[in-house]
């Protein structure tokens, strides 16, 4: 059986994320780097740390870029138009946290807000449904079932979500495959995504406490397309 952490040392880590996010919904601007935005979630994670041993690793990933899911900073340019989707693990001390968000340069067009919409409802399903117990595949196959309804289906190609404490990454997951049933006492996440190739993509994350009577929302930070809309 995977280790557990206890949800207060996740929100511990998670006090990180939110430096990230809020450094960067300040600082982004048009014609600014994926490696700018690195240097601002390092200095924002670095200071929310402090002293306390840390580390931090993510996507990074904007414009046509986004479409592919994942990847290091580059040299890319953000431009007017574009998505960008910054997935971000911090560990703090021993425990990690894993969350995401995806940011817009100008408003969003009418097909990035749809996806978004899209991704929101598959994370409330989620919330809704997931509880101790819970076969894990079975979530992946009612997010599967959710999108093609909705004419997205093949968009989201990995998991709907793992398992975090002492590693970032644990199983078991929200994967084909997994039959494993998910225990109380673990720290999830849920990370819904859509990726159109060459064009654009979305992901949204958070991190939740699966207790005996449901799910407790770790990482309580706004996931409104335009709270992460960069306007100059």
């Amino acid at each position: 059986m995977a280790a557990m952490a206890s949800p207060g040392d996740v929100r511990r880590s998670l006090e990180a994320n939110r430096a990230a996010y809020d450094a960067l919904r300040a600082g982004l601007r048009v014609g600014m780097t994926e490696r700018d935005a690195y240097v601002l979630v390092a200095a924002a994670v670095d200071r929310a740390c402090g002293c306390e041993p840390h580390e931090f690793m993510g996507d990074f990933v904007g414009g046509a870029r986004s479409g592919s899911i994942e990847g290091p900073p580059t040299d890319y340019a953000f431009r007017e138009g574009d998505a960008f989707i910054l997935d971000l693990s911090v560990r703090r001390g021993d425990v990690w946290s894993d969350t995401c968000r995806t940011f817009f340069f100008g408003e969003p067009s009418p097909r990035q807000r749809k996806a978004y919409d899209a991704v929101m409802e598959c994370q409330a399903r989620c919330e809704r449904n997931v509880r101790a117990g819970v076969r894990c595949e079975d979530v992946k196959k009612d997010i599967e079932s959710f999108l093609a309804s909705i004419g997205y289906g093949g968009k989201m190609p990995h998991h709907v979500g793992h398992l975090i404490g002492p590693k970032p990454y644990m199983r078991p997951a929200f994967e084909l495959g997994d039959e494993s049933t998910l225990k109380s006492g673990s720290v999830c996440t849920f990370e819904p995504g859509l990726y159109f190739e060459g064009d654009f993509g979305i992901r949204v994350e958070n991190d939740y406490f699966v207790a005996e009577s449901g799910l407790e929302n770790l990482f309580d930070y706004p996931r409104d397309i335009d709270f992460f809309t960069i306007r100059q």
